[in-house]
């Protein structure tokens, strides 16, 4: 695939990710993706046959973003309920420097309208979260805590995280994902 072609396809995926994110799935047109993208009709539908195709795309992006600043702040602090606290804060972080319009969350996206709609995409949103889960899990057996244990811990985090965003989305404000990243340290205490 050449530059531009990829290019063309990334615009689209952007575009596509931010307004169904500002606007859900339901309320965002293929027709305002065309024009906001400023790409030919026929590029959308090369890239993305249709707009579940597409919607199930911007979960896997927005689930690889997300995987990689995780694993950023993995490498960074070695003990979960900082690693896990830095990553909250980042997102917060964010959330004040570029506003909740452009901030895409991951389950206000994808699990809360779209999941009921159609299979593919709640088959995309579960193995989205499952890889999260899964990443904070792992890490946290490597430290020693029980298989059962570490399941819970990551299930409550990612409950916790994805209620922030969406308190975050809605008031537009950082507050929430500050006060959440305040209460991380609570799930890992044994």
């Amino acid at each position: 695939m050449d530059a531009k072609k990829s290019n063309t396809r990334d615009v689209i995926l952007e575009v596509a990710a931010q307004l169904f994110a500002k606007q859900g799935y339901h309320g965002t047109t293929l027709n305002q993706i065309i024009e906001a993208s400023g790409s030919p009709k026929g590029s959308l539908y090369y890239y993305f046959p249709s707009k579940e195709a597409l919607a199930t795309a911007c979960v896997k992006l927005t689930q690889s973003r997300l995987q990689s600043k995780l694993q950023e702040q993995i490498m960074k602090f070695p003990k979960p309920e900082d690693f896990m606290q830095a990553f909250v804060l980042n997102m917060a972080d964010v959330i004040d420097q570029f506003g909740t319009d452009k901030f895409v969350p991951f389950g206000f996206l994808a699990a809360a309208e779209t999941s009921s709609v159609s299979d593919s995409l709640r088959d995309a949103c579960q193995a989205a979260f499952a890889e999260w889960k899964d990443t904070l899990s792992n890490k946290l057996m490597e430290t020693g805590i029980s298989e059962d244990r570490a399941i819970e811990m990551a299930e409550v985090s990612v409950c916790l995280i994805e209620g922030a965003i969406i308190m975050s989305v809605v008031e537009r404000s950082s507050r929430p994902m500050r006060r959440a990243a305040g209460h991380v340290p609570a799930i890992f205490r044994e």
